[in-house]
């Protein structure tokens, strides 16, 4: 009888998407707004879902501007987010408006680019969760698997013997019913000879 107590193993997770392992992510100003997304979408995939994953954009999450230093918490990413999926009237604060149009929001600083990092802990590789995220920005999916079976040599060659004698077949039957059609066919212009035509020599001259 099996041991009840031990406890049960957990199923194994299906492999991850291949994507490069980064340090770091760094993206023009105007991408700011496709962050949130795609780094819930690779988290997601990384198996982070739920309250842990809230809990992280909440406070583990964070873009900086690689010139001045200038910080986005994870939730001012987030509202970048809505104001690119909704209407531009969404109200936004004056530092996230200017990130909206691409600029950084410090007075005299031209940086055009953010640094996005992961400063929580957690169960997930930090380097492929930032490469998929740039994956994901860049719109690259994972292709789907095929279904397709895969045929041995051998079985194409027979399948495709298969396939003449079949086509021969059908060729000769096609064949063979055509001339059997033409032969109970009349001659054009010839009247066909009736089986059941007497001949007048064989009827008795009294009864014509």
């Amino acid at each position: 009888m099996a041991d009840s107590s031990q406890p049960t193993p957990e199923p194994a997770q299906a492999p991850l998407p291949t994507a490069p392992s980064l340090s770091e992510l760094r993206l023009p100003i105007n991408q700011l707004a496709k962050v949130n997304a795609a780094l819930a979408g690779a988290l997601g995939e990384a198996g982070i879902g739920g309250q842990e994953l809230n809990g992280l954009f909440a406070a583990g999450v964070k873009a900086t501007c690689v010139a001045c230093g200038l910080g986005l918490t994870g939730t001012e990413l987030g509202e970048l987010a809505l104001a690119a999926s909704e209407d531009h009237d969404r109200r936004l604060s004056p530092r996230l408006e200017k990130l909206r149009l691409g600029e950084c929001p410090r007075n005299g600083c031209e940086s055009r680019f953010y640094q996005v990092v992961l400063t929580a802990p957690g169960r997930f590789d930090r380097g492929w969760v930032l490469g998929r995220t740039q994956q994901l920005i860049a719109g690259k999916r994972e292709p789907l698997l095929s279904m397709r079976p895969s045929l041995s040599p051998e079985t194409r060659r027979t399948t495709r013997r298969l396939a003449g004698i079949a086509l021969a077949t059908f060729f000769v039957a096609f064949v063979a019913y055509r001339l059997v059609f033409f032969r109970s066919q009349p001659i054009p212009f010839v009247q066909p000879k009736s089986p059941f035509t007497v001949e007048p020599t064989s009827i008795d001259p009294s009864q014509r």
